[in-house]
């Protein structure tokens, strides 16, 4: 049984990683749980872009087989793709309780 990696399942796959490490990495949980909502946005979608350019190159480079070749639209996709999975990963896990002390250490000092 062969399994065909597209670009999207790849970019999903990092994107759920992605999140994963964000969410239960010891030092790093901490230190993301303590950042505002806005920034915490903005780093993962700058590595999931990341990710995404990171395939097109692959793909590009021919590292990567895909069966069509990969277009603006595709690369969306792409992105879109590797932002659902990591947005689903991230909600789907519990937060661990130093990530949560973390969090409303934060609240606290901001109100």
């Amino acid at each position: 049984m062969l399994i065909e990696f597209s670009p999207e399942l790849l970019a999903g796959v990092v994107g759920a990683a992605i999140s994963w490490l964000f969410k239960w990495f010891p030092g790093l949980r901490t230190w993301y749980a303590a950042l505002k909502s806005e920034v915490k946005s903005g780093i993962m979608l700058g590595l999931l872009a990341l990710t995404t350019v990171v395939i097109y190159l692959l793909v590009l480079n021919g590292v990567l087989m895909v069966s069509e070749p990969l277009t603006w639209w595709r690369v969306l996709t792409v992105l879109f793709a590797a932002t659902v999975l990591n947005q689903t990963t991230y909600t789907a896990i519990p937060p661990a309780k130093d990530a949560k002390a973390a969090k409303e250490k934060r609240d606290l000092l901001t109100k």
